[in-house]
């Protein structure tokens, strides 16, 4: 009899801490990492959460820009801040403001955009977005532009898109093997 009662014992012990481990663990996740994050983004005035995920080694956060003319400075304050709070883990912040139609018409004119960034030609963008607003009738075109990013702010009207494109973008340049 006291046989079969060492194995149940062992059993139920191993439940009971691999639950408070993972339990642990879960709630560590959702307390230290995911809320401090979700509080600070809630304090930004020009974007909402839209999806948070947060693995081993990185932190995905998904934005939805509400007011374009303030995210610039609120975005490079979240990026400061989540590489403070987060300084182990890599941070990667997006914007989800993509309607398919708006999508299109970046997709369209991306070429002339992309060679105006990639010549440093920036003096070009509002023209070439002017020229997007009249072609496409679209109601608001915006761009802003800091020591790491081009904003791109386009609507019609209550479709949105925005993007975010990096001045410099090393990590994505083609390179010629062979």
């Amino acid at each position: 009899m006291q046989t079969r009662k060492k194995p149940l014992t062992i059993m139920l012990s191993l439940i009971a801490t691999l639950t408070l481990l993972f339990g642990g663990w879960y709630l560590y996740q959702k307390m230290e990492i995911e809320e401090p994050i979700r509080q600070t983004v809630e304090g930004m005035k020009s974007a909402q959460l839209a999806n948070l995920h947060v693995d081993k080694n990185e932190v995905d956060i998904a934005l939805t820009v509400t007011h374009p003319e303030m995210f610039p400075n609120e975005y490079k304050q979240l990026s400061n801040s989540m590489e403070e709070m987060l300084d182990n883990k890599d941070v990667k912040i997006t914007v989800s403001n993509k309607e398919s139609e708006l999508q299109t018409i970046w997709t369209d004119g991306v070429f002339a955009f992309t060679e105006a960034v990639d010549l440093h030609q920036y003096s070009k963008i509002p023209a070439l977005l002017s020229q997007w607003k009249q072609e496409h009738q679209l109601d608001v075109v915006d761009t802003q532009m800091d020591e790491q990013n081009v904003y791109v702010f386009m609507k019609r009207g209550k479709d949105a898109f925005y993007v975010m494109v990096p001045r410099f973008p090393n990590e994505q340049e083609v390179q010629v093997n062979g």
